[in-house]
């Protein structure tokens, strides 16, 4: 029996209550060797928490359910692809006090917030624009010339869903081939009937104003919301099709995992699923175009999962808050953080070589990419809705971060697709290597001809044979990345 399980079954003969004062009931303290600073980080919990994370410090999921149940606990589950458990902070209680009283049990190896992470799209700008002032900027067109099929490679859009029937997306959905809509697991990924994506937002975590009913996770990722489609018609939308829109990586494969709900809000035990859910499945781009002002040990353990285990590159956005500070997960080691680029100027016009005022930046971000008046497709339900569409047709135009990322993970796709050997880590050098200065000193663009046309290794010295000094082989820019 596990040192938790000793902890559950003591509790069982007790009263599974607090006392008049609210105290916790001492026969626990017994078991537990409760950690200081975790108490103490557990203090500094939001004031508008109202759902924890808790991480078990042994034994498992079940245990400290059970356990944490046995203390009068009101637990969640949070997917299975966390390991971690759910505890609502009770109406009236400030949920600081509540995470300390967890932090002093002994149980736990770390509890946070459960904080939302909102979709940085700002909202929708209705000037007119098109494709050709920001994907001329970025050298896209001279890129293409080099190459535009990236057919091998999948990138997840873990966001709100994507709408697998647009018709400039449908073509570039990626299937399933082991699953079959039969109500069961059939590759035991973790996520039934799987056969085009996968949704981690469950009724218990989502705005009561969606009216999900279906627990999670479950096959499908729809998108409600109208950010998810967007962020994937900026990396993937059909090229050369004669239909709406061109993405940057013409043929790339979508991979839809939705963990934003219909408001674009999301849970980060949810975000950090869809992360491990999309790196298990094989997609070597996972683009994040949300992000959250709150450091999280579950969402921080999940990208490195992916990346270092994984050898996914993760994309994720700096957000919109005009801040001189990175959100997370961009800030994280190993992402390709992109911040905005895109200044508008008296006359209307937009320069894509200038900082946009709302990006946030800080000494994480790898580089810029314009997030001013993009144009992409969106579900033809949210037209007239969250977004106002262009002449009626399932297209729209926005701003924000979130719309910087996708330019960067559709170049990445052509940068594997171009060399599969490439690693996660030297495929954001590339890009990083191969950026162009911003008119404001300090930054750099996103360039996709000069990443393309960026040799991935240089020789230093002439080799020598037989064992001794030979050919040194070295990554473009090696400092460029945190």
């Amino acid at each position: 029996m596990t040192s938790l399980a000793v902890i559950a079954a003591a509790l069982a003969l007790i009263p599974a209550a607090r006392d008049a004062d609210g105290v916790r009931i001492a026969a626990l303290r017994a078991w537990s060797a409760p950690t200081p600073q975790l108490i103490a980080a557990a203090g500094a919990v939001a004031a508008d928490t109202d759902l924890l994370l808790a991480t078990p410090a042994r034994g498992s999921l079940e245990e400290l359910t059970s356990a944490l149940g046995r203390l009068g606990y009101d637990t969640l589950p949070a997917s299975a692809f966390v390991h971690a458990v759910r505890v609502r902070v009770p109406a009236g209680t400030a949920p600081a006090t509540v995470a300390r009283e967890l932090a002093s049990t002994g149980l736990l190896a770390d509890i946070e917030a459960d904080s939302r992470v909102h979709a940085d799209r700002l909202p929708n700008d209705a000037l007119l624009g098109t494709q050709r002032p920001y994907l001329d900027v970025i050298h896209a067109p001279e890129a293409w010339e080099t190459r535009v099929s990236a057919a091998t490679v999948t990138i997840a859009i873990v966001d709100t869903g994507v709408d697998i029937t647009h018709p400039d997306l449908a073509a570039r959905i990626a299937r399933n081939p082991v699953e079959l809509l039969d109500g069961r697991d059939d590759d035991q990924n973790g996520c039934a009937d799987d056969l085009f994506g996968c949704t981690f937002v469950s009724p218990a975590a989502a705005d009561p104003s969606c009216g999900y009913t279906l627990p999670a996770p479950r096959g499908g990722a729809i998108d409600d919301e109208g950010h998810g489609t967007f962020v994937a018609g900026i990396a993937a939308a059909s090229g050369n099709n004669s239909v709406g829109v061109t993405g940057i990586a013409w043929d790339a494969r979508i991979l839809p995992v939705k963990v934003l709900d219909c408001t674009a809000t999301g849970r980060i035990s949810d975000a950090a699923a869809g992360i491990l859910y999309a790196a298990r499945a094989g997609a070597r781009v996972i683009v994040l175009a949300f992000g959250s002002a709150s450091d999280s040990r579950v969402l921080r353990d999940a990208v490195a999962e992916a990346t270092d285990r994984y050898g996914a590159l993760i994309v994720a956005s700096v957000g919109n808050e005009g801040a001189q500070r990175v959100q997370f997960p961009a800030a994280y080691r190993g992402v390709l953080a992109v911040a905005g680029s895109g200044l508008i100027a008296e006359d209307g016009t937009v320069d894509y070589r200038r900082p946009a005022p709302f990006s946030n930046t800080g000494p994480e971000v790898t580089v810029f990419a314009p997030a001013v008046r993009l144009t992409a497709p969106v579900p033809p339900t949210v037209c007239g809705q969250s977004w106002t569409c262009i002449e009626g047709a399932p297209y729209a135009r926005a701003s924000g971060t979130s719309f910087a990322a996708p330019l960067a993970a559709g170049t990445v796709a052509l940068l594997m697709a171009q060399d599969p050997s490439l690693s996660p880590t030297l495929a954001a050098a590339l890009v990083a290597a191969g950026a162009q200065p911003l008119a404001t000193p300090g930054g750099r663009l996103l360039d996709v001809a000069g990443a393309l046309n960026k040799a991935p290794y240089s020789v230093d010295s002439p080799g020598i044979a037989n064992g001794r000094p030979g050919p040194t082989a070295q990554g473009p820019a090696a400092d460029s990345l945190r």
